[in-house]
């Protein structure tokens, strides 16, 4: 019979579950540096460009990098002189995304949450990009719905071609930002969303007014 301990200090380590890096929870306990990260997982940026951002000056949160870059989830890339001082550029090492092992092992109400999260994050863009004017701007932009009925072997290379897509996006986006920090191009704003799940069998699309 295993002994129960009175205090949940006394709980062996190694015997907690766990589905996050621990890493990246550190980095999300202040609302400062998950901005942070989330900047510098878009692209390569100085900690000069995320103080305009946010309109604070580099001092305020330097500790905020500092630790980013302690435990890992960022890293220096680079500097150059500007007005005087030295604009130090900064990547994430650590992506916010989950392969298919770290995914299967999150709790269904937690997975729902992200979900929801990740959906209404690109609606936002969308919606933001047309108001603005930008959604079309560009002739190559992709825009594509592709409903379909799959077996089994089809459905699994179907995903696995979009996990194989989301890769070499990041490594397009990893090469484009060294590319901006050498050539100071600021770059082009962009989103891009791959979706991939089962309908509902009986859902029945609602009739709406032509555009």
């Amino acid at each position: 019979m295993p002994i129960r301990h009175k205090s949940i200090k006394m709980v062996r380590k190694d015997r907690l579950k766990k589905f996050f890096d621990r890493r990246l929870i550190e980095a999300l306990r202040h609302p400062v540096r998950e901005h942070i990260l989330a900047v510098t997982n878009e692209r390569i940026s100085s900690t000069v460009e995320i103080g305009d951002e946010i309109e604070l000056d580099v001092t305020a949160f330097h500790k905020q990098v500092k630790f980013l870059e302690e435990i890992g989830c960022i890293e220096w890339v680079g500097s150059r002189p500007v007005r005087g001082a030295t604009e130090h550029f900064y990547r994430a090492k650590s992506t916010a995304f989950f392969d298919v092992h770290a995914w299967e092992s999150l709790p269904t109400s937690l997975k729902a949450d992200l979900e929801v999260a990740s959906v209404q994050s690109i609606l936002d863009d969308v919606i933001a990009a047309v108001k603005g004017g930008t959604f079309q701007a560009r002739p190559d932009s992709h825009l594509s719905w592709t409903p379909a009925v799959l077996d089994q072997q089809g459905w699994r290379e179907a995903m696995q071609l979009l996990t194989a897509t989301l890769k070499r996006l990041l490594e397009i986006q990893s090469r484009s930002a060294e590319r901006m920090l050498k050539s100071g191009d600021r770059g082009i704003p962009a989103t891009i969303g791959i979706l991939g799940f089962e309908r509902q069998p009986d859902f029945v699309r609602p009739q709406r007014p032509p555009l």
